[in-house]
């Protein structure tokens, strides 16, 4: 690894432990903290693709399990600059009773680039059914992400923002804060750490609030 990137990823380290330290020591009845990771494998055939996800979360200071879900499913990439895609994602809930849901995704994504700066807006769409409760529900939610890619280096640190809306009639449902950085480890393997800091509509132990986050992709 080089020098400057030696010096990225301790400014990175130190930024993710302040941004965590200082929620800790205003930490309220309704705070917790947890840990998202996940494994993510994406083979590409020229613009069509196909991916699949399996993700962890933890909760209640990392005793416990909030949820866990595989997702497969596939895209195409229209442009440059827009690209969409469709999944099935099975989840267990057992911070929630344990119940199961069934979810169809549709998202479009379209990026904007300049130079080594990039902005991506994403809109997702999730159909959701609750076995256990005989219940559907609907669910827009929008990201926003800004990158920049320093170069001759392996690091990207990111920004992004996240809101989930309820297309039910129950209105804003919660929203995702995160400073992260993209770590390429060679051709197609790449790390994503993050802190991220989860807004819920409703106050209560039912998820993570601060949250450290890593995963593992392999693209090919």
């Amino acid at each position: 690894m080089k020098k400057r990137d030696c010096i990225v990823a301790s400014l990175l380290a130190f930024v993710m432990l302040a941004l965590v330290s200082v929620p800790a020591r205003a930490q309220n009845a309704t705070d917790d903290f947890g840990t998202w990771t996940s494994l993510q494998v994406v083979k590409s055939f020229g613009a069509p693709y196909v991916m699949a996800r399996l993700e962890h979360r933890s909760y209640r200071n990392v005793t416990g399990t909030e949820s866990w879900f595989v997702m497969a499913g596939g895209g195409f990439n229209f442009t440059k600059w827009l690209k969409g895609d469709l999944s099935y994602e099975f989840w267990k809930i057992p911070s929630a009773e344990n119940i199961t849901q069934h979810k169809g995704v549709l998202s479009f994504t379209e990026t904007l680039r300049r130079d080594n700066l990039a902005f991506a807006l994403r809109e997702k769409y999730e159909f959701a059914y609750i076995p256990e409760k005989q219940s559907f529900r609907n669910t827009l939610r929008i990201r926003l992400r800004g990158q920049y890619t320093i170069p001759e280096s392996i690091f990207t640190p990111y920004l992004m923002y996240e809101f989930f809306s309820s297309l039910d009639g129950r209105g804003w449902i919660r929203s995702l804060h995160y400073a992260g950085m993209d770590i390429a480890l060679g051709k197609g393997h790449f790390l994503d750490f993050f802190y991220m800091y989860h807004l819920y509509g409703t106050s209560g132990p039912n998820g993570s609030r601060h949250l450290l986050g890593l995963g593992y992709t392999f693209a090919f």
